[in-house]
């Protein structure tokens, strides 16, 4: 029996662990990736997107594979994006349609109100997809199963949740094949998740919607053993000979024991040099010594703020300023490429709050900075905090679960985000500007006259030139458009209208 999972731009790790456990037991499994050329968060160019859309060979493609069940990954960005693509398959297809990911799981009302959706995936999927395509097997739904709620006619079934996966060594390695057998030129990096969840509460996070969806489970995070993680790299390594290692986890420099561990083994193993996250709290000297043991060549610290204060109320994170100061200087001294994370547009930003951003950083020279703009979804703690201080009312609130990509950002007010977005590109031309002309553009406030354009785009190709082109997620965005472009220039439903596919 065929699954096809559909997901657009970039790798999801999820899925792979999906198509493993469902390949594991005896079930074939396809992407339908959508590249979104033109057209994402970072590069979005009207006439090319419409000229390069993908949509009419994506649905060929999922209707030549002829799937028993189509499993979306939903981001709440993408929840738009997977509804329409899901009603064009409802249309010649009968194959039961599921949405899973974070945003099925902190709007399930919602989601599962959609004539589109046949069931949605909440929390963990593993196993609930696993039981899911055994009940489809024998062309019956089996309406019971945990983490899954379904439509049967006109009645909502709302399954209860199974505990956590325990036992991460017990999985199966992800599925790489999934995505190296549609874009080859993937296998030159890897990406690897060696624990899930987070010791922090951030408000801004998804990790805090699984924490109130698991309000029981003690363990806010769950580790691989290294040598399970050792094992699936040297698997990968003698399969791809890939050239790069991206650790995906959201605090991989927790747990200075098993970094330990895990830096004595890399180093003398794998050799492959790496880039992972960590947050300045969990950066000391040990720390760092270890990560260049194991060859980290880069590591993102989650900065968010550089005012104590905002990151204490409204982000909910406890690092000191000090603290960052010190995690930057001991990258830079142990030769670490330092990448700082900041969010922007949170309430109460002003121009003072980026004055203060950018001067800090002109004194604590980081090797990059990557700024966010501050989204607002559904569940998660940052809502209610915007709520308290009058950025969002409940009619705001209530839309989040349907429309969040009309009204899940900061972007209320013109102005202010015309504002914002010349922020952005003055903290770009941080990269390339001599420190001492970043300073005086700063102190002259010459940002006001800079056009107001999405800085994204320039970051991206910023990173052509740069050394951060060894960052796998950048690679492989350009990699995109090398496969695609001429895949739809070709393609013989380039002239079709999506009805006639």
């Amino acid at each position: 029996m065929k699954v096809m999972f559909v997901y657009p731009a970039f790798e999801n790790i999820g899925i792979e662990y999906l198509s493993a456990v469902l390949k594991q037991n005896g079930f074939q499994t396809k992407i339908a990736f959508d590249p979104l050329l033109f057209n994402d968060q970072f590069i979005r160019i009207k006439g090319l997107n419409t000229f390069f859309n993908y949509e009419k060979n994506l649905l060929t493609k999922i209707k030549n594979y002829d799937p028993k069940i189509v499993a979306f990954s939903v981001l709440s960005s993408t929840y738009p994006w997977a509804l329409n693509l899901a009603r064009k398959i409802k249309s010649f297809s009968s194959a039961h349609i599921i949405f899973g990911g974070i945003h099925p799981s902190s709007a399930p009302e919602e989601v599962i109100s959609q004539e589109c959706v046949d069931s949605i995936a909440i929390g963990e999927g593993e196993f609930a997809i696993l039981e899911l395509a055994n009940s489809l097997k024998h062309n019956k739904v089996d309406y019971a199963i945990k983490n899954i709620w379904f439509k049967d006619r006109d009645r909502i079934i709302r399954n209860p949740l199974r505990p956590y996966i325990e036992d991460l060594d017990s999985m199966p390695f992800p599925d790489k094949e999934l995505y190296y057998n549609e874009i080859p030129r993937y296998r030159t990096g890897y990406t690897i998740i060696t624990r899930r969840g987070c010791i922090y509460n951030c408000s801004y996070c998804h990790n805090t919607v699984w924490q109130k969806l698991y309000p029981e489970e003690k363990r806010k995070i769950r580790l691989r053993s290294v040598p399970n993680v050792i094992e699936e790299l040297k698997s990968a390594k003698k399969k791809y000979n890939f050239k790069l290692l991206r650790i995906n986890d959201d605090l991989f420099t927790f747990d200075k024991d098993w970094l330990k561990e895990f830096s004595q083994h890399y180093s003398r193993e794998i050799g492959i040099p790496l880039y992972c996250f960590g947050s300045p709290s969990t950066i000391d000297e040990d720390v760092i010594a270890y990560l260049k043991k194991a060859g980290c060549y880069q590591l993102c610290l989650g900065v968010q703020s550089v005012n104590q204060r905002v990151r204490k109320e409204i982000f909910n994170r406890r690092d000191s300023n000090e603290q960052i100061i010190k995690a930057i200087k001991l990258c830079r001294e142990h030769a670490i490429r330092v990448v700082a994370d900041n969010i922007i547009g949170y309430p109460e930003a002003t121009e003072n709050s980026f004055m203060e951003t950018a001067d800090f950083y002109s004194k604590h020279r980081a090797n990059r900075i990557c700024v966010f703009w501050l989204v607002y979804y559904p569940q998660t703690d940052i809502v209610d905090i915007a709520k308290q201080k009058g950025v969002l009312n409940d009619s705001d609130i209530e839309k989040l679960a349907a429309e969040p990509c009309e009204t899940a950002n900061t972007l209320h007010n013109k102005t202010h985000s015309k504002n914002m977005q010349r922020y952005c590109l003055f903290l770009e031309l941080y990269h390339v500007l001599p420190p001492f002309l970043f300073r005086w553009m700063l102190k002259h406030r010459i940002f006001r006259y800079l056009p107001s354009m999405n800085p994204a785009a320039i970051s991206y190709f910023y990173t052509i030139f740069s050394r951060d082109r060894l960052d796998i997620p950048r690679r492989r965005y350009f990699m995109r458009y090398l496969k695609y472009i001429p895949e739809v220039l070709v393609s013989e439903p380039f002239n079709k209208k999506p009805d006639e596919i």
